[in-house]
């Protein structure tokens, strides 16, 4: 019995018709499933936050807000280590995060402290979930336009911020009405950041070298004074950054206006008194 084989992967067996095709293992396809993966990790991680949350379990919910912040970190790198981003990964990282990082936090700190408000805090609450929303809608249509720089505070960010201060609630007490109304303009303030047209960098073009001293340095901060505070202070950090540059951004806008204002009134001015000199030489003319 001869055995031929042919060039494209083709088997005949003597004198026979029948051929057997073995098509190659779609390795590649395969390794494009494994960001997917991870971003459906990210899902995952934010509705463990929201049963924690339900359950009372501040410290568990706000670390799953983390590990979803980590799913989602890794899921972007690997699809860039592959080269497998496509329309679908952007897609669904989406929703992961619309779950993880604009419903999970929303429902933990009205769970936490701000249902103390009633109808108030839902709507507050609401408020950052609804700007969330928006934030992952406008970075799809515009995310080539935020390599170097996000436009407006991203929404892991936010939400970690929110975990960050749950998990050092034990340094913070909220039983006065001050601290209660603090934190509600804590929510309305991200909620605004979120949405604001302000650019801050993104970190993405740093050199691999500032990366490690950064990492040194946090993990130097976090053995003296406890990983949570390093991460709660960070992230602080990074609010009061993107909070200081909006409102600077805001009052420049406002003394252009003023500015322009006052050249326009000169402008007038001027002009309605070389119209008055006119009209005064004219008549003195017409008089003589």
């Amino acid at each position: 019995m001869a055995l031929n084989f042919k060039s494209k992967g083709t088997r005949r067996f003597g004198g026979g018709r029948k051929r057997f095709n073995f098509s190659p293992i779609p390795f590649r396809r395969g390794l494009q499933v494994i960001p997917n993966i991870f971003t459906l990790g990210n899902s995952f991680f934010g509705f463990c936050s929201i049963i924690f949350a339900a359950r009372e379990a501040w410290f568990a919910a706000a670390f799953c807000i983390f590990l979803g912040a980590l799913m989602d970190a890794l899921d972007g790198q690997i699809a860039r280590w592959v080269r497998s981003s496509s329309e679908f990964g952007l897609q669904l990282d989406s929703l992961s995060d619309a779950i993880t990082f604009c419903l999970a936090p929303a429902f933990l700190i009205y769970c936490w402290q701000l249902k103390k408000f009633g109808i108030i805090g839902m709507v507050i609450c609401g408020l950052f979930l609804a700007c969330g929303l928006l934030r992952l809608a406008k970075f799809n249509i515009t995310h080539n336009e935020q390599s170097k720089s996000f436009i407006g505070v991203p929404t892991p960010f936010a939400a970690c911020f929110l975990a960050a201060l749950v998990l050092n609630m034990h340094q913070i007490s909220f039983k006065s009405l001050f601290s209660l109304f603090a934190l509600a303009f804590a929510m309305i303030v991200l909620s605004g950041l979120m949405v604001c047209s302000v650019r801050i960098p993104t970190f993405k073009h740093i050199r691999k070298g500032f990366y490690a001293l950064a990492g040194i340095i946090v993990v130097a901060f976090a053995m003296v004074f406890g990983f949570v505070k390093v991460l709660f202070f960070i992230y602080a950090a990074y609010i009061a950054f993107a909070l200081c540059k909006a409102i600077f951004i805001k009052i420049s806008q406002i003394f252009i206006y003023l500015k322009f204002r006052f050249q326009a009134h000169e402008v007038q001015d001027h002009e309605s008194c070389s119209c008055d000199v006119h009209d005064a030489l004219q008549e003195s003319i017409f008089h003589k």
